[in-house]
């Protein structure tokens, strides 16, 4: 009997141990990509829409909470997303944001971020005219703006839950 319960014991440790190995793995190999266009420029200042897809890599299926992104402009924060505004797609909306699949991916998330003007002038009065002119069909001068985006967010698996933390440079 004494047997019977230490094999029990070892074996239900070794497959927690390996359950738990994989969400650590799953939380470290978990990919974001995002991608920013600009939408429109008022008196209040610039909309950015940003389209990201997150992708598991992993034979496990995960659940996300929905982003937080912060946009920041030479290590300034212009402006951060609001949870209000995310699209999730139906086939990957859950209860606590977003379900991934195994090695599948959720395809195209998008969240609009409006950076005030006022912000946007504390970063450099150039940086308003490089992002009118990306409206400009017409316009020649297409110079690109690199954003910082930092991803903060939480993975939950059955046993606990785990922050999700990344930065990515784009060009606007």
């Amino acid at each position: 009997m004494k047997i019977l319960k230490a094999i029990l014991i070892g074996g239900a440790a070794f497959f927690g141990g390996r359950y738990l190995f994989s969400l650590n793995r799953a939380g470290k190999k978990v990919v974001v990509s995002v991608g920013a266009r600009v939408h429109k420029v008022s008196l209040e200042g610039v909309q950015v829409v940003l389209n990201y897809n997150i992708k598991n890599p992993t034979k496990t299926s995960i659940e996300m909470a929905a982003p937080l992104i912060k946009l920041m402009h030479n290590g300034k924060v212009l402006a951060s997303s609001s949870m209000a505004l995310v699209e999730i797609p139906k086939n990957v909306r859950s209860d606590k944001g977003i379900k991934i699949l195994a090695n599948k991916e959720t395809g195209n998330i998008t969240t609009s971020i409006l950076i005030p003007t006022l912000s946007i002038i504390g970063t450099g009065a150039n940086l308003l005219t490089i992002l009118k002119n990306r409206l400009k069909p017409d316009s020649e001068n297409k110079e690109t703006v690199k954003f910082e985006i930092e991803t903060t967010s939480t993975v939950f698996t059955k046993i606990a839950s785990f922050p999700y933390d990344d930065k990515t440079i784009i060009e606007v």
